[in-house]
Parts: structure tokens; C-alpha cells; sequence
């Protein structure tokens, strides 16, 4: 099912022509005799991106006393810079407008990625003394191939998705069906849209897969923007392999690590920013004094080499069922103010943290770790989290997917396994019975909550652990199953049958339990 360059350029074309705008204006804006004339006109060629900067132009953020109907006046308020960056939102929205279905990644999380790999890029430029514009737009097209050979495998039909268990990583799934990198296919279709021939090259080789790519900054850059991409929350699945923060990659941009890590914080800290402005928002300051709020005081901090009386240290008592039996994490508006402070704020949330991820890896020390990386999350983005009413959603979302990435990693333990199964999974709903997750009444009978929970629990920790994932999430962490299904990058079909036969699985070892307990009573 090889692809050819034809069939490649040919779904470029049907793509949106926002990207190509994207890059016309960046020539325009290197350009010292380009005036507002010349990017007005261009802007103006997309209505709906013309649309869009004359209602950002007139926000409380950039707007004046009085509104204004001319793109060229929207541009001009605006600024050149943050017109780049808007026209780059643009396109990402226009280019990554439905899900990665055979990718296993949704339209939104796609979108947040590309921007976000874009500011870090562009923050590492401004560090490192490179082009901060080429690295951006490099960080905002990286992913170009994905959404094209997703469309390609759309035309293809009867496609299997990527997953972890076959393939390696998407670069392995790309070869296996496609015969080559998407990071090739980006550098394809970037080139036929005319973008700067040093922004092709970076796009083609930021996984770096051959020793000649290791003198590419621009390339280097990328590659080490991939991983602190993914260390805030924002990765790709399927690319984690391909992200290395060596400390010689980060030599060869002329950085230290610290500055390496303070130029991600910085990136983080522009995503949410730029967001609030596209929104109309003004900055927290700005809208805490309009609203006389005075600033919350800092949190009290432990003396030096001392640990505060609520770290991180999770309780091992917490364990997979347990938490099952206790009140769910709130979604709604809290009657009580969100506290104000992170140390309230992770006592409140850690138990649920722990559970999340004890149920997923079956481990209670990954679990454990696994809860520190999410409330080192939690305190970079405490300044939302610390009023949103829907805190707890995000917590439990960060958890399930730092734990999802945690199996992946280790997908060797059990890919023999999945593979042996494999042969008999098409007819699995038709061949097998539907067992409900249930054992026999007369087996609990006589049993208090906590040796009803144990028992369970010791048989959810026999599954294999493409049988337990899937149905800890649908059981426990209460997923439908379409988002099982994109969040393990699996069909729908596979999530149903893997449940189907967890139950079976569990079931069977529940009565082999209670057949063993009967012989044993007196």
C-alpha cells in the first residue's frame, strides 16, 4: 500500500489554502518595504481569516475606544508579530479540523500540540540566537504529514490504526504501510507550498534518523522541542521513542540544560496567554484589579531540607478497589471556594490521583511516581486549576493518560502475549458468551466490604494488562467506550472484545477462588 509522491501532492491540494497564507506572510513580514497595503490584501484572500482579525482587532485585549471594520487597521493594532502567531492559529484550526482517526489523536488535542510545539520552538529560538519566526513556523507544521497520510489511509479503507502492541512507534506503523516517514511527507508537501527550503529540512529530518541530521540546528531544535512538548502534557502518543533531551543536543544549540528547561516553562506560560487573548481575555492582573481582588499571598514554604507535612508522598493503602467505593471526583461547581493554596489542593485531590493510576498500572510504586509527575503538572498550571470548578476532571485525565503512557513504555512485557491472542480476536464477540463482571452470589456471601474489595482486587491483578486497562476504565473510571478506544489508539470493535473477554477472564478466576474457599470451610 505504498504511497507516491501523486497521491500525496493530490490531497495536499485539497487541503485548506490557510497554510499557504501562513507562509506568503512570512515572507511578507521579512520583507522591510512590505507595508500594511500588501498584508491586508493577503489576509484578505481567506474571508474567514480576515474575519477573524478584524474581530480580534476590536477585543478588549488589542481594540481601541472605537471598532473598526479594515483588516489593515485590525493588523496594525494588533502588531506583526502576534498577527503571525494569529495567522498560524488559523491555519492549525483550518488544517487539523477532524480527528486522527487511524492516528488515535482528536482534533482539538492536535491542535493544542501544533501550537504549542510552535511557542517552544520559538522560545529555544529566541535562547539559542536562532530564527525565532522559522522555528516557529517548523514547530507549528511539524505533524503536516500525519494529517495527510491520515487521509490517505482514509482513501485506502479497511486500514488498521496504529497501536503500541504492533508497532513501535508511528514512524514503524508509517513504514510497514505507507513505505516511509510522515515526517517525509511533510517535507513533501511543505516544499510544494514553497515554504524556506531551511524550514523543509528541519521538518524532514526532526527525528533525527541519521547521523548527517545531527548538524541541523534548526532540525536539533525541533527534536528537543518534541520532548518538552510532551513533558507538559502535550505529546503525541506515538512519538515519545523519538524525543531525546541528551545533553549534547542541547549542547549543540549553545544551551544549558536550565536554560534549556526555563525556555519550556516560558513556552508554557505563552501558550495559556496566547489562548486568554484569543479569547478577549485580559491579563489576571488586569481583571484582578478591575475587580478590586487583591493577589492570593504565596503558600507558607517548609523550612530548608525539611519535607512539608503534605508532599507527595502517596499512602500505599490506597489501593485499586478501594477507591471505587468512595465519592466520585466532582465536576460540577463546588459549593466551598477552590482553595487557594497547593498544598489544600493536593490534599484534597491525591487519593483520587493515586487510585487512578493504581488501577491502570497494577503498580503501586509506578503509581506512585506517576501521582508526583501529575501534581508537578498540577503546580505548573496552578494558577487555573486553583479556580476551576472542573479541577478534578483534569487531574483524573492527566493520570490516566500519564499511566497510558507509562504501559506503552513497557509494551515489551506483554506484546507476545497480544500477538499470540491476536489470531482468534475477529471472531471474538461472535465465538464467546456474554459474561457479565460478576461470581457467584453464594461466593460473597458472608463477606464485609473489605474482603469483597481484595478479592477482586486480586483477580484484576491476573489480567493481562490489554484485557485490565480497558476494563478498569470502563468500570471503574466510568469511559464510554469510544474514548477508551482513542485513548489506547485501538478500534471500537477491539475495546468491546477485550472487555468482553476481561470479564470472561475475571469471572473464571472469581470462581476458582470461590471453589478454593468452599473446600477450605469447614
Amino acid at each position: 500500500m505504498a504511497a507516491t509522491r501523486e497521491r500525496i501532492l493530490e490531497i495536499a491540494r485539497s487541503l485548506p489554502p490557510a497554510p499557504r497564507v501562513f507562509s506568503e506572510l512570512d515572507g511578507l513580514l521579512r520583507d522591510t518595504n512590505s507595508g500594511l497595503h500588501k498584508i491586508g490584501e493577503l489576509i484578505k484572500r481567506d474571508a474567514t481569516l480576515a474575519a477573524h482579525i478584524i474581530r480580534i482587532g476590536n477585543s478588549v485585549v488589542y481594540g481601541g475606544e472605537q471598532r473598526t471594520g479594515s483588516v489593515e487597521e485590525a493588523v496594525a493594532r494588533v502588531g506583526f508579530q502576534e498577527i503571525f502567531r494569529i495567522v498560524g492559529d488559523v491555519a492549525t484550526a483550518h488544517l487539523a479540523d477532524r480527528a486522527l482517526a487511524y492516528y488515535g489523536v482528536e482534533a482539538e488535542e492536535l491542535r493544542e500540540h501544533m501550537l504549542h510545539t510552535a511557542l517552544v520552538c520559538e522560545q529555544l529560538a529566541t535562547e539559542c540566537g536562532l530564527d525565532a519566526r522559522s522555528a516557529y513556523t517548523a514547530g507549528l507544521m511539524r505533524p503536516l504529514g500525519l494529517l495527510v497520510l491520515d487521509r490517505l489511509a482514509d482513501r485506502y479503507g479497511n486500514v488498521e490504526s496504529y497501536h503500541p502492541v504492533r508497532d513501535d512507534d508511528y514512524l514503524t506503523w508509517e513504514a510497514r504501510l505507507f513505505g516511509f516517514p510522515s515526517s517525509e511527507v511533510a517535507a513533501m508537501v511543505l516544499g510544494e507550498w514553497k515554504f524556506p527550503a531551511e524550514i523543509v529540512e528541519a521538518v524532514r529530518n526532526q527525528y533525527m534518523l541519521r547521523s548527517a541530521d545531527l548538524g541541523h540546528e534548526l532540525a536539533c531544535l525541533l527534536n528537543l522541542a518534541g520532548g518538552l512538548v510532551a513533558d507538559n502534557g502535550y505529546g503525541l502518543p506515538g512519538e515519545s521513542r523519538r524525543w531525546d533531551s541528551s545533553l549534547w543536543k542541547i549542547e549543540t544549540l549553545g544551551l544549558t540544560e536550565a536554560k534549556f528547561r526555563a525556555a519550556g516553562e516560558r513556552a508554557r506560560k505563552a501558550f495559556v496567554a496566547f489562548k486568554r487573548r484569543l479569547r478577549g481575555e485580559p491579563e489576571p492582573d488586569e481583571a484582578a484589579e478591575a475587580a478590586g481582588t487583591p493577589p492570593p499571598e504565596p503558600a507558607a514554604e517548609a523550612p530548608h531540607g525539611a519535607m512539608a507535612p503534605d508532599s507527595s508522598n502517596f499512602p500505599l493503602q490506597v489501593r485499586v478497589v478501594q477507591a471505587n467505593d468512595e465519592t466520585p471526583v466532582p465536576t460540577a461547581t463546588p459549593a466551598i471556594a477552590p482553595p487557594s493554596d497547593f498544598t489544600t489542593f493536593m490534599r484534597a485531590y491525591q487519593d483520587m490521583v493515586f487510585a487512578t493510576a493504581a488501577r491502570l498500572t497494577n503498580n503501586e510504586a509506578q503509581a506512585e511516581d506517576i501521582s508526583q509527575e501529575v501534581f508537578l503538572k498540577a503546580h505548573q498550571h496552578f494558577e487555573t486549576l486553583s479556580t476551576s470548578p472542573t479541577a478534578g476532571g483534569w487531574l483524573k485525565t492527566v493520570a490516566t493518560n500519564l499511566s497510558l503512557n507509562h504501559l506503552s513504555r513497557y509494551r515489551n512485557r506483554w506484546k507476545f502475549f497480544s500477538e499470540f491472542r491476536r489470531a482468534d480476536d475477529a471472531g471474538a464477540e461472535r465465538d464467546e458468551p456474554a459474561v457479565e463482571f460478576a461470581a457467584p452470589d453464594a461466593f460473597f456471601a458472608g463477606m464485609d466490604a473489605g474482603e469483597r474489595r481484595a478479592l477482586v482486587e486480586h483477580a484484576l491483578e491476573q489480567l493481562p494488562e490489554h484485557q485490565r486497562v480497558p476494563l478498569v476504565l470502563y468500570h471503574f473510571e466510568d469511559l464510554p467506550y469510544e474514548e477508551i478506544a482513542r485513548k489506547l489508539h485501538v478500534s471500537l470493535a477491539k475495546v468491546k472484545t477485550d472487555i468482553l473477554r476481561a470479564r470472561a477472564a475475571l469471572a473464571k478466576i472469581l470462581q476458582r477462588s470461590a471453589a478454593g474457599r468452599e473446600t477450605l470451610e469447614p
